[in-house]
């Protein structure tokens, strides 16, 4: 009996569908607090009903209130705690949240993420899971957290400081926990699932975790951000110990240069809650290494050792404070091989604050002698130095009086003299050493002093210094030129003035007359001036958009972020080979960020190209300058350093880069499509290329001719995937193209058909091992048209005519492939269509079996109309000498036809002979099986006696043989009573059947019981003096002997000559006296012989 409901169950699911019915018709506050009912009972009272209802509740993803998506939201979040098993049906819905267009709705769905992540890690550890369900969801997850992990540059902090959580969380569980107990770690995930790769999951978190520190050093970040990123990091520290002392690192640079744009209030909170944190590391267990560091990071921010000592576990606390004291090193000396933040140029930290001993680092600095911090900390050992240094700085800045605040903020060194205070101090002297730094390269770069970047080397004190001498010497050499030039000017100007005035100057005509007064003349600037040298200017010019280049984070700040990037765009597309090669190395640092700025250029250069721009003289580029080339190199220059690149963290974004290049440039140039092809060959990104092709096809339709054929060339590519997504995305265009297009596509496709016919295959289809034509070959080069068949019936005659001239494999491969195509073009009942009466028409020579198998189909479920027998009976008594081509309307012939037809017939393959004799028989075509045998073109008796009528030499005898051996064999349809009219009617021929004897024998032996018939055929053979005939008297003999006393009566009819010939044991048998006639005989006749 099964078991009832009970009420309650009963009340809470029609109250259940109650509410959701109300849900429906709702909206706003009262729909989201429905759905919060409707969850509580579907996950807690009802969870039974969750197949059926939960796609009510995920239907309201697209909802345009806030509340009811958060509702949806929680709805997902208690899934994947309590019943994970429906986990692959709601993972997709929460990807849509996450990129949802209002801020409150993606926090919530970040923060759920963080939960969901980890609960569908743990569900995958169970091992009673469907792998593709598990392999969905795992796909859907990565997705999802590259969405995040994308988001932690919002513009939005709230949604900054939930990514920064989830991303704490993916760190957590993709990296191996040394004491993790209960907590799940990358251990727990199980190794034998192929898209599980535990080794790659361990290098995603330890790039995530990089990506945090990055994001905490910059300069740019909010304080809560800042905090929240603080937080996240020292829990890292917490539970994954390997981190540690990048943590440590990262915090002790926080410490030392916070970012500039926090207020004193924000300033404050920040080292507070830094203390914080470093106090919960100083009692974790695991901090026990990195103690030293720790301890002189809470003394700088100004704890004293009592405190510390009172912060730390008990076991630690004496310990602990001795070494503080005595400034010894731990038990325990810190890992070589530790993680530390790395220095290269990609670093956003704001100091070189290295907690660390590196050897190779000091003995650079020693051969360099570039000033460093452990140099420094070697000149604090130096008694006389650090003396020096204190009387130099005292001397000029020590007041006269102590201050009265001086003795109650003064704290004496606890651990002065120590190596830790040491250290620190000589950091604290690098940071201060930095910031001098800074200015100089400031002043530096407002003169136009070209400096070292950054990512090539780190400038040091002395680097700089040398630097600014040499950038100096530069400038003093470009101004004394300028000054000589202008010197020269002059004084040629004075000449030239000089000159003209003495030429005009005249004798007075009278002494009483005074001279003029000579008229001052103004000095203009174009004729005492010359233009700088061309390598001055643009030496300037370059040191000017480096300038530009380097105020990205000013410009942005000032709101002149448009006016820059058109300033980049028009000085990169109009000057020097030079500026350009700098602007697209700026580009390439961070294509990522910098894409608009790549793509406001590539329009400048289209602009020039089209003669669109309106720029003055002086900014337009040469006559012979070709705009085309400079268009085509920035297009190329960026694919493909977007595509080569190594860097691991544009691998991720590199799709999304080279769509955006492809889709929002003016112009896809011909090099551009064939680095398309390019990364197809090399199967680098096969499918991004190809999708790129097709929306090119489709986006850009006045070019899609040129597109397309990069598209349909790849029909033939040896990788079947690749094949098949071409096949798919050339159809596809080919059904919404214009006919130009079409052409193009039927164009390839007719060449690809063609190859068929070639006795070796050519060079885009084969490899370079094997140069003979396979299957698989010639179904690559059939598939594209026969792809195209649908939707353009024409290409059936060039199939047609390409069979013709193929070989007989190919033939064979083309029927094969032809099959399913054709059934689909040739519905049944459907009127002949104008593309196969055309080829029917044309029947090119050799055509004939495709043209057979065309009938065949067309006439396999619906009779053949007269216009398709007509044609076929024209065709074979003029074109078409294979008399297969009758076989598909062979029963719409008539009787004289057919016999006609039936040596040839007989000759074909035994099953190609049955089908026919079951079409004649009105057997093989459903529409006339249930009909009876009267109706059919033959009958049974009438066929057999046909098929021994045959003349043997229109048709050999083995193929008469084998003929009516299928009769025969058909035991249903030739039974006793059918083989008993056959042997009367060939009795009564004329002349006597050649095979009429062999078909006595085999009915004997499939029928004993016609042995009275079999005696009767003998006596009536008698009488035609069977003897005669040598065929038909040793097959009279061998039925005698097959009946044996029963034959006596034949035997005794047999004149003396006849019985001459009879074998010995035939003719030493006693004879009874001949019956007169119209005598009874001995024997029943069978039926049909009264």
């Amino acid at each position: 009996m099964s078991k009832k409901p009970q009420p309650s169950t009963v009340t809470a699911q029609n109250q259940l569908v109650k509410w959701i019915n109300d849900a429906g018709m709702s909206d706003g506050p009262k729909k989201a607090s429905l759905l919060r009912k409707i969850n509580e009972v579907l996950l807690h009272q009802l969870p039974d009903m969750i197949p059926v209802y939960m796609e009510n509740v995920l239907s309201n993803v697209t909802d345009k209130f806030t509340d009811v998506k958060k509702q949806v939201i929680s709805f997902i979040e208690e899934i994947s705690k309590s019943h994970p098993k429906y986990l692959p049906k709601v993972v997709s819905h929460l990807q849509l949240l996450v990129i949802d267009s209002v801020v409150a709705v993606q926090k919530r769905a970040i923060q759920a993420a963080s939960i969901v992540y980890k609960n569908i890690l743990l569900w995958m550890c169970d091992p009673d899971n469907e792998f593709i369900e598990m392999q969905h969801v795992w796909e859907h997850l990565t997705k999802l957290k590259l969405l995040i992990l994308n988001m932690i540059d919002s513009e939005n902090e709230g949604i900054r400081t939930h990514s920064i959580k989830f991303l704490e969380i993916v760190v957590l569980l993709q990296s191996t926990g040394e004491d993790s107990g209960d907590e799940f770690s990358l251990d727990n995930l199980p190794k034998d699932f192929p898209f599980l790769k535990r080794k790659s999951l361990e290098e995603e978190a330890e790039h995530i975790f990089s990506l945090l520190l990055k994001f905490h050093n910059s300069q740019m970040i909010s304080s809560v951000n800042l905090m929240a990123c603080m937080t996240t990091l020292c829990l890292i520290g917490k539970f994954r110990p390997k981190y540690l002392p990048r943590v440590v690192q990262a915090l002790g640079d926080l410490h030392t240069t916070l970012p500039p744009t926090l207020s004193q209030s924000q300033v404050n909170s920040v080292r507070k809650h830094l203390k914080m944190q470093l106090l919960n590391l100083v009692k974790r267990p695991t901090s026990y290494d990195m103690m030293p560091q720790l301890t002189q990071l809470l003394l700088d921010i100004g704890m004293t050792p009592q405190e510390i000592n009172k912060a730390l576990p008990k076991e630690r606390r004496n310990k602990r404070l001795g070494e503080i004291k005595n400034g010894d090193a731990p038990a325990k000396r810190i890992r070589v091989d530790s993680p530390i933040v790395n220095s290269d140029s990609n670093s956003n930290s704001r100091s070189d604050f290295n907690l660390f001993d590196d050897e190779n680092s000091q003995q650079e600095a020693t051969s360099k002698s570039i000033p460093t911090e452990d140099s420094v900390f070697e000149g604090l050992n130096n008694v006389d130095l650090v003396t020096n240094l204190v009387m130099a700085t005292l001397r000029n800045n020590l007041p006269e009086t102590m201050p009265d605040n001086f003795a109650e903020v003064y704290k004496p060194i606890s651990n002065a003299g120590t190596v830790m205070q040491k250290r620190s101090l000589a950091k604290m002297m690098m940071t201060l050493i930095k910031e001098d730094i800074t200015p100089a390269q400031t002043s530096a770069k407002s003169a136009g002093i070209p400096l070292l970047k950054d990512d090539d080397e780190k400038i040091t004190l002395k680097n700089a210094v040398a630097k600014l001498q040499e950038s100096s010497k530069a400038e003093r050499q470009v101004e004394n030129a300028i000054s000589k030039l202008m010197e020269e000017t002059r004084q040629a100007h004075l000449k030239e003035d000089e000159k003209k005035s003495k030429e005009k100057e005249k004798p007075p005509p009278t002494p009483t007359i005074p001279k003029l007064k000579q008229k001052v003349k103004l000095l203009k600037l174009q004729e005492i001036t010359r233009p700088i040298p061309k390598e001055i200017k643009e030496k300037l010019m370059l040191q000017s958009i480096n300038r530009i280049l380097k105020a990205e984070k000013d410009a942005a700040i000032g709101g002149a972020a448009q006016i820059r990037s058109k300033l980049i765009s028009m000085f990169a597309s109009s000057y020097t080979p030079e500026i350009r090669e700098l602007v697209l190395n700026y580009i390439l640092e961070d294509p990522l960020n910098r894409i608009d700025l790549a793509l406001s250029w590539l329009y400048e250069e289209y602009a020039i190209m089209q003669g669109f721009n309106r720029l003055p003289v002086t900014l337009h580029p040469k006559a012979n300058e070709k705009h085309s080339q400079n268009y085509n190199q920035l297009f190329c220059a960026l694919i493909t350093q977007i595509c080569e690149s190594g860097d691991p963290v544009m691998e991720a974004s590199k799709d999304i880069l080279i769509r955006r290049v492809y889709t929002e440039a003016p112009v896809v140039t011909e090099e551009a499509v064939e680095y398309l092809k390019h990364l197809i060959n090399e199967d680098k990104s096969p499918v991004v290329a190809l999708e790129l092709l097709e929306e090119l096809c489709i986006m850009r339709p006045p070019r899609a001719h040129k597109y397309v054929s990069s598209l349909a060339c790849n029909v033939l590519h040896e990788n079947e995937e690749i094949r098949d997504l071409a096949i798919t995305l050339t159809v596809k265009i080919y059904k919404c193209s214009m006919d130009t297009v079409k052409k193009v596509i039927e164009k390839h496709a007719l060449v690809y058909l063609g190859f068929i016919a070639l006795t070796s295959p050519p060079s885009e289809v084969c490899t370079r091992h094997s140069r003979q034509w396979t299957n698989d070959m010639y179904k690559i080069c059939l598939n594209l048209v026969f792809a195209l068949l649908p939707e353009n019936p024409d290409l059936i005659c060039e199939v047609g005519r390409v069979y013709g001239l193929a070989g007989a494999e190919a033939k064979r491969c083309v029927l094969r492939v032809a099959e399913a195509p054709l059934r689909g073009l040739l519905p049944p009942g459907a009127p002949l269509l104008p593309a196969i009466e055309t080829l029917l028409d044309m029947c090119p020579r050799g055509s004939e079996t495709l043209l057979t198998r065309i009938i065949h189909i067309l006439t396999e479920n619906a009779p053949a109309s007269p216009e398709l027998v007509e044609r076929v009976r024209e065709l074979y008594s003029t074109s078409v000498s294979d008399v297969r081509f009758l076989i598909p309307v062979i029963n719409k012939l008539s009787k004289r036809e057919i016999l006609a037809a039936l040596p040839k017939l007989i000759k074909l393959n035994p099953q190609v002979v049955k089908e026919v004799f079951n079409k004649l028989l009105g057997l093989h075509n459903p529409h006339n099986e249930d009909l009876p045998l009267s109706d059919a073109i033959f009958s049974p008796e009438d066929l057999l006696v046909e098929l021994h009528l045959i003349d043997p030499n229109k048709a050999d005898l083995k193929y008469i043989i084998k003929a009516t051996a299928v009769c025969f064999a058909e035991k249903r349809i030739y039974t006793q009573d059918v083989l008993s009219a056959v042997l009367q009617r060939l009795a009564s021929e004329p002349e006597i059947p050649v095979l009429m004897m062999r078909s006595v024998l085999q009915a004997l032996t499939l029928h004993p019981a016609l042995a009275p018939l079999a005696l009767n055929v003998l006596q009536l053979l008698v009488d035609k003096e069977v003897w005669t005939n040598k065929v038909a008297w040793e097959g009279w003999v061998k039925v005698c002997e097959r009946l044996g006393a029963r034959a006596a009566a034949a035997l005794a009819m047999l004149p003396p000559l006849a019985r001459d010939l009879l074998p010995t044991h035939l003719r030493a048998q006693e004879y009874p006296p001949v019956p007169p006639p119209g005598s009874t005989p001995h024997e029943p006749l069978p039926p049909g012989m009264d």
